[in-house]
């Protein structure tokens, strides 16, 4: 078995017979170079409204029309193939000529900070000019000792409240659904307050 042509179709759905096809080469252990999961395979799950690893199962258990016949059972159902139609050649042409693509990584396979408990996305390793860090503390846990960076620091809280500390005077709480700056070079701490946990996103340039 081969992986359909790039502009191939399936019910006027571009990329997808594609996408299936790698999947299922994927799951025999016979893909041969060909990633299930590439930047175009993104771009074609987005907009079917897709999860990743829904499909996957999906390709692997069913033929052509079995996963089309299951994406449009789902209840967020399935956008008609207009809807859904994008030029797949194109955007495989973009990322080879200029190796423009949305990078994601999952919190979680980030690694650990060594200064501070949280997950670091280091810009520097990624080609991006900006670093974030995100942190998840339990109740009352900090995210390490009191510091400063070089540049400007932007805390954005997501969920609980941090009890944050501004050079030698300064505390406020921040809640979730606020953002805060943190000058460069002036020293600050932050703990989850006691009443839950913590989920906050910290960005400064790399």
């Amino acid at each position: 078995m081969e992986a359909r042509p790039m502009d191939a179709e399936l019910e006027g759905y571009a990329w997808l017979p594609r996408m299936l096809d790698k999947a299922r080469l994927t799951a025999a252990g016979e893909a041969d170079g060909l990633t299930f999961g590439c930047p175009v395979d993104h771009t074609c799950l987005a907009r079917l409204g897709v999860a990743q690893d829904e499909l996957y199962a999906l390709a692997v258990e069913h033929d052509d029309a079995g996963v089309l016949a299951a994406l449009r059972a789902r209840p967020a159902g399935l956008p008609s193939a207009q809807e859904a139609w994008f030029d797949a050649v194109a955007v495989e042409d973009e990322l080879q000529e200029r190796g423009t693509y949305l990078r994601v990584r999952a919190a979680a396979d980030l690694p650990a900070d060594r200064e501070r408990a949280g997950r670091v996305f280091d810009g520097a390793d990624h080609g991006a000019g900006v670093t974030v860090v995100v942190l998840q503390l339990d109740a009352g846990a900090s995210e390490g000792e009191e510091h400063a960076h070089e540049t400007e620091e932007v805390i954005a809280v997501t969920a609980g409240a941090a009890h944050m500390t501004l050079g030698a005077v300064q505390q406020r709480i921040v809640r979730a659904g606020e953002v805060v700056r943190v000058p460069a070079g002036v020293a600050h701490s932050l703990r989850a307050t006691a009443d839950g946990a913590l989920v906050a996103v910290a960005a400064r340039v790399a």
